[in-house]
């Protein structure tokens, strides 16, 4: 594939942008789209590209080459470009103007994870805390009544649930449970999970992005077995969280159950202008 990467193409449009051109010739000549590997090659391709655009090689109102161009390049199909393109649009990192083509945007801003499609583990780390995921369930099970009722299960259908304990400079900050309904994510039982958000593997492996979520907040009182991971006594005053988030499609991608702490970090809430 690199020795190909600066070959001549057939039909390659003139007006493709050489700067972009050059990019996805890096991206060819790297050879980091692998048939080997088990990630799809248009999650792979979508991956590539995210990363270019955010490092700035590729930068805002950049237009990138003809899909045709790209396929030639990296040796790989048309429909194989368009996936990866039609994701990348999704996530609002490029825009598709007719008969102009394909354009890279700024990228959608991220606020805190209680009012945004952000998780606590990303925010976070935004903030400048130093941030542990500690699991203490990860399986693929057969859905609670919640779980199949969100995700609209079959009787037969299955969720990957996942517990941790969020930390924030070492002190238990959030008691998460994850479900992810198991058709969506084949074999992430076998993903290693330790020290990642699950969000970004999400967009790794299956090239899933949350666009929006829905929270719900109510006042709570530490379960015992709560109480014990969050190193507070049973009873203590929480904060009870219930989230669906859903993907491109508008499909529930991630459903979570979690109690917060805020004796360890206030919730912050911004707001924008007040109209009578």
């Amino acid at each position: 594939m690199a020795e190909e990467a600066t070959k001549k193409l057939r039909g390659r449009p003139r007006n493709n942008d050489k700067a972009s051109l050059d990019v996805i010739q890096r991206i060819a000549s790297r050879g980091v789209i692998r048939r080997s590997s088990d990630t799809p090659l248009w999650v792979q391709l979508k991956n590539a590209l995210a990363d270019e655009i955010g490092r700035h090689a590729l930068k805002p109102e950049m237009r990138l080459p003809a899909e045709q161009t790209i396929a030639e390049l990296l040796e790989v199909s048309r429909p194989v470009v368009r996936a990866a393109l039609d994701a990348l649009s999704d996530q609002g990192l490029v825009a598709k103007v007719p008969r102009r083509g394909i354009f890279v945007t700024q990228p959608r801003s991220e606020t805190s994870f209680l009012t945004s499609n952000v998780s606590v583990h990303s925010d976070l780390q935004a903030r400048g805390h130093l941030v542990e995921a500690q699991a203490f369930l990860f399986e693929r099970c057969a859905p609670d009544e919640d779980e199949q009722r969100i995700f609209s299960l079959p009787p037969d259908g299955t969720v990957i649930r996942i517990g941790r304990i969020y930390r924030s400079d070492s002190q238990p900050i959030t008691h998460t449970v994850i479900s992810l309904p198991g058709h969506k994510v084949p074999r992430m039982e076998a993903v290693d999970i330790q020290g990642r958000s699950i969000f970004e593997i999400l967009n790794t492996h299956y090239g899933l992005t949350a666009q929006r979520a829905e929270r719900w907040f109510t006042a709570a009182l530490a379960p015992e077995d709560v109480a014990g991971r969050l190193e507070v006594p049973p009873g203590h005053p929480l904060i009870s969280i219930e989230s669906v988030a859903y993907d491109a499609f508008d499909a529930p991608l991630e459903y979570y159950r979690a109690y917060y702490n805020s004796d360890v970090a206030r919730i912050h809430v911004s707001t924008g202008a007040f109209s009578n």
